[in-house]
């Protein structure tokens, strides 16, 4: 790598937002436990807020980026192709020549939702978790999560994406190892065994896709010794530039292998069912911060990663799984849905429910409607910030009362009424509440799926009004009734009840003001998303797409 091009990498702003996460985190950590033990007690503020004012710059960073696009230039038109999105330069600097790795990193409309949605949550969930137990490596951690994320979303280099995919295992799993609850040593080791070994059959699937490539062609940052790329943009080009010809890239028995490989590099991470039982035990053993980064974009990653490479390298073996999908989304749905009905423990409740509404994305997926794709796209976003609320709550509802028992508790409205306003909006915000951000998500993806399958769409509506009706009345049992009298759980002791802390009041409230901002102004991201989904479906992958969406 030149001079020149170390100077072009660090003047990206993906790239600031990419790398500064991580190097401030490291380098925060190091300094804290080079620290003698005097110390080390008063650096633990200090760090807090660098970590803090990181995560806060990038948030400025990631607003100003999106600001700058949405009102210059139409989302329709906002591609990573040619190394340059918009007035973002991306640019490309060799890593490793001989084999073809580059820093190669871009948005789109797709990305963006997702990198925005990263550095909003952050420095929320560090508000939420202020008064973590060892906080400087906390929030260190957090931090650097951040890092690891937004560089799987930005990536146009699978070698890179593949080490970015696995980096955001390691802080998740020292944050449930850690900070956890008494049984963390299971879950954590739960976690991480199911994603790396799904991980691993996606390093296959990219370590194929590399080889197949022909040395004689030109590609970009083809690499010396190889004559191969991993440029993400150069494989999605031809995969598209072959759907449009009317051929099958790579043949028809090559790309159902490679699509059923990283499909199941990708559904375990969703998660879905059958692949979905890592994630009740990594939710109720995680702390609160963990569990609203691992709901709120870590599960992202899974569907981020279906939408931008095997749908769109493969559409050929998208067409011909499209009903397997559809049934991994409903049964997904449904199963979470109803193993809801029988939870106890709040957390373990929440999580099925992520299970549900990730079957919801996949019903979008195999709708092969744009507006289901769309759908899917905004119940990424939406879920993103329902989710970690719903955490949050069930975080302050432990630390409080001691306990996740729904059963233990009545009248938490009268003991601590801005715990129980909150438990209650983020429910509603949850089950799709019209001028709440699930609802615009919800019903697109249900009426693609009809425009699709037709009646079929009654299973899913029955099944969100049954759990709906399940979800009001266990909150109003354990919210409202009492009949005057408050029923406090006997891991109370002699405690006295008490309502959230202030920190917690600070990023709930901003959560919720999100959740009504893009549920009453759902076209802020909308138009992103939905021309998002019909051109790059539509007319970069041309008459195939009209035969998937039944236009044939």
């Amino acid at each position: 790598m030149e001079i020149t091009e170390i100077i072009t990498l660090l003047g990206n702003p993906l790239t600031v937002l990419t790398l500064l996460p991580i190097t401030g985190a490291l380098l925060l950590m190091l300094v804290h436990w080079l620290a003698d033990d005097e110390k080390r007690e008063m650096l633990t503020n200090p760090i807090r807020y660098v970590n803090l004012s990181i995560a806060l710059l990038m948030l400025v960073l990631a607003t100003l980026i999106g600001l700058e696009e949405t009102f210059g230039l139409a989302w329709g038109e906002y591609l990573y192709q040619n190394c340059e999105i918009g007035a973002v330069s991306t640019g490309s600097c060799t890593l490793i020549s001989s084999i073809g790795v580059s820093w190669h990193v871009g948005i789109d409309a797709l990305s963006f939702p997702m990198v925005w949605l990263t550095t909003l949550l952050i420095p929320i969930t560090m508000v939420v978790e202020w008064n973590a137990k060892k906080g400087a490596y906390f929030h260190s951690l957090i931090l650097m999560m951040e890092g690891a994320l937004i560089g799987v979303f930005v990536s146009l280099d699978l070698f890179v994406f593949y080490v970015f995919w696995e980096l955001t295992l390691i802080p998740m799993f020292f944050l449930i190892l850690k900070w956890g609850g008494k049984n963390r040593r299971y879950a954590a080791q739960k976690f991480f065994i199911y994603t790396f070994t799904a991980s691993l059959v996606l390093l296959l699937a990219i370590v194929t896709l590399y080889f197949l490539q022909d040395p004689s062609k030109y590609l970009i940052d083809r690499g010396v010794l190889t004559g191969r790329s991993f440029s993400m943009v150069e494989m999605t080009s031809s995969a598209q530039m072959a759907a449009n010809s009317g051929t099958v890239w790579l043949g028809q028995d090559m790309q159902n292998a490679l699509f059923l490989m990283m499909m199941l590099g990708f559904i375990v991470k969703l998660p879905a069912v059958p692949f979905h039982t890592w994630l009740p035990d990594a939710h109720v053993e995680a702390p609160t911060g963990g569990s609203m980064v691992l709901a709120g974009v870590m599960l992202k990653m899974g569907a981020y990663g279906i939408f931008r490479l095997p749908m769109t390298m493969f559409p050929h073996a998208l067409l011909e799984y499209q009903d397997c999908i559809m049934i991994i989304g409903m049964v997904s749905l449904v199963y979470g849905a109803w193993v809801c009905l029988g939870q106890t423990n709040l957390k373990r409740m929440v999580a099925y429910s992520s299970v549900s509404h990730m079957g919801i994305v996949m019903l979008g997926i195999a709708s092969m409607q744009p507006l289901g794709f769309a759908g899917a796209i905004f119940m990424m976003f939406a879920h993103g910030i329902i989710s970690p609320m719903l955490f949050s709550v069930c975080g302050s509802f432990k630390h409080h009362y001691h306990t996740l028992e729904i059963g233990s508790m009545r009248g938490v409205a009268k003991a601590s009424p801005y715990m129980g306003v909150y438990m209650m909006f983020a429910w509603m915000a949850s089950l799709g509440l019209p001028l709440l951000a699930g609802f615009v998500a919800e019903v697109a993806v249900l009426v693609a799926f009809w425009m699709e399958y037709g009646w079929w769409v009654l299973l899913p509506a029955l099944t969100l009004v049954i759990t709906a009706a399940y979800y009001l009345w266990s909150m109003q049992r354990t919210i409202f009734e009492g009949d005057g009298e408050i029923q406090l759980p006997d891991t109370m002791g002699d405690d006295k009840p008490r309502d959230i802390s202030p920190w917690e009041n600070v990023g709930n409230m901003l959560m919720a003001l999100l959740i009504v901002l893009f549920g009453v102004l759902p076209w802020i991201i909308w138009g992103m998303m939905s021309s998002y989904a019909d051109t790059h479906f539509y007319h970069h992958l041309g008459g195939l797409m009209h035969l998937v969406a039944g236009g044939a």
